[in-house]
């Protein structure tokens, strides 16, 4: 018996692809909405390595799903088999998008940090949730609007603090165990006496003065009165200008505060 001849795609493999393209890039910028302006704002998209993962992320959903769809829909495929293949690719592509999303909102910055004369991002990752009801009230959940300003203190407990500098040397720092923190209203002036005259960051990164001059005049402030403190995360180094009275981050820059 003769085979049917097969039917043809009525839309070429590049408009199906196209339209693939179309659908996956409106979904991307959907995303890029939330991650950009809500998880990640700037400059933490940066910082905490938000950019990175988007790119990532995008790169799978908006290029291989509508790649995906050009080889499928060849023309001497019939429609059954094409929407067949079709409804496969998208639930592969939905199932890794759905994973990059969370991936992104798991890596997201919950808390931005004062600690000792430093400032550090902290990631939804790197706190234990059964750990978070130790947390004093009010910082037991975390952010979903993008990163808290709080500050973290060394326990006075001899033993607490023995394993405090354990958990330091595995690379859990004081802003990462909800035990230390505390509102950074209690701490303003720790942070403002730890910070460190701008002219010394000025004399070795003389190209961001312009930056600093800037971040001053918003403030309506001469860049004189500012102070900063390095900034640190699992990505990078980057400094935050500090303004009195309250020592509150009014910007940030891309250069190393401990050199």
């Amino acid at each position: 018996m003769n085979r049917p001849a097969a039917v043809p795609i009525v839309r070429s493999r590049f408009v199906s692809a196209g339209l693939h393209f179309l659908v996956s890039a409106a979904v991307a910028a959907v995303a890029a909405v939330v991650v950009f302006t809500v998880w990640y704002p700037a400059p933490f998209n940066l910082i905490a390595g938000g950019t990175a993962l988007f790119l990532i992320l995008v790169s799978v959903d908006v290029v291989l799903g509508p790649a995906l769809t050009l080889v499928a829909a060849s023309p001497g495929k019939r429609r059954r088999e094409f929407r067949r293949d079709l409804a496969i690719i998208v639930a592969v592509q939905l199932a890794a998008f759905c994973y990059g999303v969370y991936t992104i909102a798991l890596a997201r910055p919950v808390f931005e940090s004062f600690e000792v004369d430093r400032f550090r991002v902290v990631t939804a990752a790197d706190i234990e949730a059964d750990e978070l009801a130790k947390a004093p009230p009010g910082l037991r959940a975390l952010p979903w609007l993008g990163p808290e300003l709080i500050a973290a203190v060394a326990p006075t407990d001899p033993q607490e603090r023995l394993k405090s500098i354990e958990l330091g040397m595995a690379g859990i720092d004081l802003s990462m165990i909800p035990s230390n923190w505390r509102p950074y209203e209690s701490q303003k002036e720790a942070a403002w006496r730890a910070a460190k005259p701008i002219s010394g960051l000025i004399a070795r990164h003389p190209t961001i003065a312009a930056d600093i001059e800037k971040a001053a005049a918003v403030q309506r402030k001469a860049s004189a009165e500012l102070r900063y403190l390095p900034l640190m995360s699992r990505q990078v180094s980057w400094v935050v200008l500090l303004a009195a009275p309250d020592a509150r981050p009014i910007g940030y820059l891309p250069v190393d505060g401990f050199i």
